[in-house]
């Protein structure tokens, strides 16, 4: 599959921006957060995960900013962590690095309200939706404008009343583009495991062999789960639950250099990329999380609320009991032949890869070169007025991968419906990290602190209470 990542980001570029509404600027020395772009992956799922992928001749690396968190398929299979969730807030490995300023540029759009409050000349022979560009210093990673920003400029003469010579924004027509591919991954696969993205740098148009590949695989982040009395109680025993959090999960691939024009990092060619990061991340989509108890059901938890039920029925295997504390492992505190309830947890969240890189491009600035050439962006008379300079600049675009972007199907059991309308809009993660907490809700109490994981599944051993001498709330003789 071919994606034209240098038509699509324009495309995106000018699409988002389009939708911004028009505010007549006075002051240019503006504070102004960049619009992401949007553009997308090709999506495969299975049960092991979900993947984005970029491909060609020259693979990139991929950084190692994540891990998986013991998620295995298999219950019992994978090991607790000491964190209780070794997933959460991963960064990206480097992709970008906060306080790198870079020159930025962005389209905004011009109307008849714009142009009557802000002296406004429009390009000859332009036609069609008509386009301003804000230029200014740019966050590398955050793409927000951090100092003054100002507009691309014409020089006019005799502007006012006293015939004095000023500038003008320059109103030029809107860039178009064809209609980019649903997504930047060229294969995405989902499963239990994570989700793993390729996307192949591959452009028909562009220099004879210039194809690299990207992969790029993020574990699922896991749900912590925080409880007590653990891993055992009693039946009809007040027992305590809250989900703590969800948490993020990312990873980055590196390419260094993709000569889509031909050139070298040492004599770039015009289209050239460097420094190119393909981003996946998984993040949480609502502040709940679904937790199914074994022999009580389903229950809908909002994260940090506490939550207090008891088991009216021993995990015996009568009572549906399944395995045992000796085979699933990390439960030394029971013997080793104590039956267990069966629980999962799930939680929705929603897939974002992100592309970003410096193409070697042209600009026109005002006035002439070095040499007094003028060659760009022409006057009311006709005359050109700027020079062309060409410099690495970056562009970035992210966009959210939807269910219904997958090109092969996605497990039923990981496809989140959330508001009932029959189409998938998530992805259903399920790992989970168990702490232990003590009667204050504290998990760091080194007396009582300890985590599990198994991965999807995990356990819980409910006892008869014979040797029980009261009850929560009932005072004991």
């Amino acid at each position: 599959m071919t994606n034209d990542w240098k038509r699509n980001f324009q495309y995106y570029s000018v699409l988002a921006l389009l939708t911004l509404s028009i505010v007549a600027v006075i002051s240019l020395s503006l504070n102004v957060k960049l619009a992401a772009a949007q553009d997308g992956c090709n999506v495969a799922a299975t049960e092991d995960g979900a993947t984005c992928n970029i491909s060609g001749s020259n693979s990139g690396g991929e950084s190692d900013d994540g891990s998986n968190g013991g998620g295995g398929e298999t219950p019992g299979g994978g090991g607790g962590n000491g964190n209780g969730n070794n997933n959460n807030n991963n960064d990206d490995g480097g992709s970008c690095t906060p306080g790198t300023i870079v020159d930025g540029a962005q389209y905004v759009p011009v109307d008849s309200n714009f142009m009557s409050s802000v002296l406004t000349q429009v390009e000859p022979g332009a036609t069609g939706a008509l386009c301003a560009v804000w230029t200014g210093a740019m966050d590398a990673c955050t793409g927000e404008f951090v100092g003054a920003v100002i507009y691309e400029t014409v020089p006019v003469s005799g502007i006012n009343s006293s015939g004095e010579d000023g500038a003008a924004v320059l109103a030029s027509s809107c860039p178009t583009f064809d209609p980019p591919p649903p997504n930047p991954c060229d294969e995405f696969t989902v499963g239990s495991g994570g989700v793993t993205c390729t996307s192949d740098f591959v452009d028909s148009s562009s220099f004879p062999g210039s194809e690299w590949q990207l992969t790029v695989h993020a574990p699922w982040p896991g749900a912590e789960i925080h409880t007590r009395p653990y891993p055992v109680t009693l039946v009809n025993w007040d027992t305590v639950m809250r989900v703590a959090g969800l948490g993020t999960s990312s990873r980055a691939g590196h390419l260094g250099y993709a000569a889509w024009g031909g050139g070298s990092p040492s004599a770039p060619a015009a289209g050239d990329w460097r420094d190119v990061t393909l981003r996946l991340e998984i993040r949480p989509v609502a502040d709940w999380a679904d937790v199914f108890l074994e022999n009580i059901g389903l229950i809908r938890m909002r994260i940090g609320e506490l939550h207090t039920f008891q088991w009216n029925l021993p995990s015996h295997p009568a009572a549906g009991g399944g395995p045992l504390s000796g085979q699933v492992g990390q439960l030394e505190e029971l013997e080793p032949d104590v039956p267990l309830y069966t629980n999962w947890t799930r939680a929705p969240y929603m897939v974002y890869c992100t592309i970003s890189y410096y193409e070697w491009e042209s600009r026109c600035v005002n006035g002439p070169d070095d040499d007094g050439s003028t060659n760009c962006r022409r006057d009311s008379n006709g005359n050109f007025t700027g020079h062309r300079e060409w410099g690495w600049r970056r562009h970035s675009q992210t966009t959210a991968i939807t269910p219904q972007m997958a090109i092969n199907d996605v497990p039923a059991s990981m496809l989140a419906d959330l508001n009932g309308d029959g189409t998938p809009d998530a992805y259903w993660g399920r790992l989970s990290f168990i702490r232990r907490m003590d009667d204050a809700g504290n998990v760091n109490n080194p007396e009582w602190a300890h985590s599990y994981s198994w991965g999807a599944w995990w356990y819980w051993a409910v006892r008869e209470g014979q040797g029980q001498i009261g009850w929560p709330g009932v005072a004991v003789p």
